[in-house]
């Protein structure tokens, strides 16, 4: 199983949100969070855990970020 980085940008427009804004609540630049949605840099659990739950994507839908 692979993530989908793709997704995760989809979904993030989407919803309307700056990179900035996921990198905020992430406590992380903008940068960084660019660097983790473009799969440079890996998302660890407890980011993705913040990032579900600010694009609002319940705990049975996870499965649309993996392929």
């Amino acid at each position: 199983m692979q993530f989908n980085y793709n997704r995760l940008k989809a979904e993030r427009i989407a919803e309307g949100y700056t990179t900035q804004e996921m990198g905020d609540a992430l406590g992380i630049s903008k940068s960084t969070y660019s660097k983790k949605e473009n799969g440079k840099i890996p998302i660890t659990v407890e980011d993705f855990s913040i990032i579900s739950k600010k694009l609002g994507i319940p705990k049975e839908k996870i499965s649309i970020f993996f392929v």
